[in-house]
């Protein structure tokens, strides 16, 4: 009867084990732990370089699209939060007319949309620092411009 029991046991503790070790291979996404290919590499790599060089333009619509344009390069980036996004990379020039498609996986993707989102807070708050500065100093240019004529004005 003892025997009985403990094996019981035993093996519930094993059913217990199984479903812990099953609970906790549902909870780990499988894409965190696929490989990122070579090509989606490239890609990536590819769109961090256009973001560092300041030459170039940056676009973002309400859809979640984002994208680069420096000289003959134009990347596209269609962010997917529930799944694969695609990075589409259009090389044109008068040589060559090449034009890539990656899908990107979601762990990458956020990665690929922080990258984005980053430099254009920082160009962005550069332009308004800008805009700033040059609003001053019109804004002085008037004040000495008011104060010349009040001191040139003959007075009565």
């Amino acid at each position: 009867m003892l025997g009985y029991r403990l094996g019981y046991r035993i093996k519930r503790w094993r059913v217990y084990w199984r479903r812990w070790k099953n609970s906790l291979d549902n909870r780990i996404t499988p894409d965190e732990y696929k490989i990122v290919t070579p090509f989606q590499e490239k890609g990536i790599k590819l769109w961090r370089l256009c973001l560092k060089d300041s030459s170039t333009k940056l676009a973002f619509n309400t859809n979640g699209v984002r994208q680069i344009e420096k000289e003959n390069l134009l990347l596209v980036f269609q962010h997917n939060p529930s799944g694969e996004s695609v990075m589409t990379i259009m090389d044109i020039s008068d040589s060559s007319k090449n034009i890539y498609e990656l899908n990107i996986l979601s762990k990458q993707s956020n990665y690929v949309c922080d990258l984005f989102d980053d430099e254009m807070d920082k160009r962005m708050s550069l332009v308004e620092s800008t805009k700033r500065q040059i609003i001053e100093t019109d804004l002085d240019n008037l004040l000495v411009a008011q104060e010349s004529l009040l001191r040139n004005k003959p007075k009565k």
